[in-house]
């Protein structure tokens, strides 16, 4: 009996649960300490079942110009390496990795042709064209639907979604639904037309609380809001700073509803293997792509033939 006390002992209280990054300042603290076994640990510091203690990095400044100037030059490298059809082509590449921005000079206009029933689907008439820049492949290939990837040598993937564009009350979803639910439908998105920063902050933004899980189970770190050009339109970006149990991820959701109705949404994700970055790494990737990724979504458009587009 002394010795099974004894083993008792000697095993730490501790129960642990989700622990998450800190870099951004927020801190869950989710485990059950007993004081005298806690008495020396620091509280930015977590303990495991081993006994060792892993100390979180926490940002109070991010020097944005070093991780541009750095993912330039790692981008640089690796297009060095490519194989070119000539020296022209070549010179385009390395300036781009110098530059992204470039990768939208130097990208592919892309007017799709709606037929009918992809136009009706979305509230639009036949022959409505949706256009918009396809960055250079140097940087980005395309995937499904109109989004692009990129892969950087640290394992961070940006892909860039063109998104979803719509007029609210025309679409063929809209128009098959039954009465009541139309109404419904209308009486939701009538305050909000015209007021995109309103409907982010009832209703996205309301949900994502930091330092708690959404309803997703995403573990949010911060989120932040900001005007954009969306379409050609004065919108807004929200930045979604979250965590899962295998991905660091930033996301930039831009958005904007008109007040005719038309709502256009479309983001960029930065994302990457816990295993393999951190929200550091991230940032550096995003502070790279920022100024593309704003250029592309702003320029893209809705063209309504003789009507015109959205930034007419």
């Amino acid at each position: 009996m002394k010795k099974l006390l004894i083993v008792f002992l000697f095993v730490p209280l501790v129960t642990f649960g989700q622990t998450y990054s800190n870099y951004y300042g927020t801190l869950d603290v989710n485990a059950n300490v007993n004081q005298n076994i806690n008495a020396n640990v620091n509280v930015n510091k977590n303990v495991d079942v081993s006994g060792n203690v892993n100390v979180n990095k926490t940002v109070t400044s991010i020097d944005y110009g070093a991780l541009r100037m750095a993912n330039a030059q790692r981008e640089k490298n690796r297009l060095e390496q490519q194989i070119y059809a000539n020296e022209e082509q070549k010179r385009m590449a390395l300036e781009i990795a110098s530059n992204p921005l470039k990768a939208f000079d130097y990208g592919t206009d892309n007017n799709w042709v709606m037929d009918k029933d992809n136009a009706e689907s979305r509230g639009f008439k036949k022959g409505t064209i949706w256009y918009h820049k396809i960055p250079n492949n140097s940087l980005f290939v395309k995937t499904d639907g109109y989004n692009y990837r990129n892969e950087s040598e640290e394992g961070v993937l940006t892909e860039i979604e063109m998104g979803e564009v719509s007029y609210l009350f025309g679409t063929k979803q809209f128009l098959d639904g039954k009465k009541k639910e139309r109404e419904g439908y209308i009486e939701f998105w009538k305050p909000y037309l015209g007021k995109t920063e309103k409907f982010l902050k009832e209703t996205q933004l309301k949900k994502l609380k930091p330092g708690t899980k959404a309803e997703d189970g995403n573990y949010t770190h911060k989120v932040d809001l900001n005007k954009a050009k969306v379409y050609g339109q004065d919108g807004f970006v929200y930045s979604w700073f979250y965590e899962n149990d295998y991905d660091y991820v930033i996301k930039d959701n831009y958005e904007v509803i008109m007040p005719n109705g038309v709502l256009v949404r479309a983001g960029v994700r930065y994302s990457g293997d816990k295993d393999e970055v951190d929200f550091e790494i991230l940032e550096g990737r995003r502070e790279y792509f920022k100024r593309l990724a704003r250029q592309t979504i702003a320029t893209s458009n809705i063209l309504f033939g003789k009507k015109g587009g959205f930034n007419d």
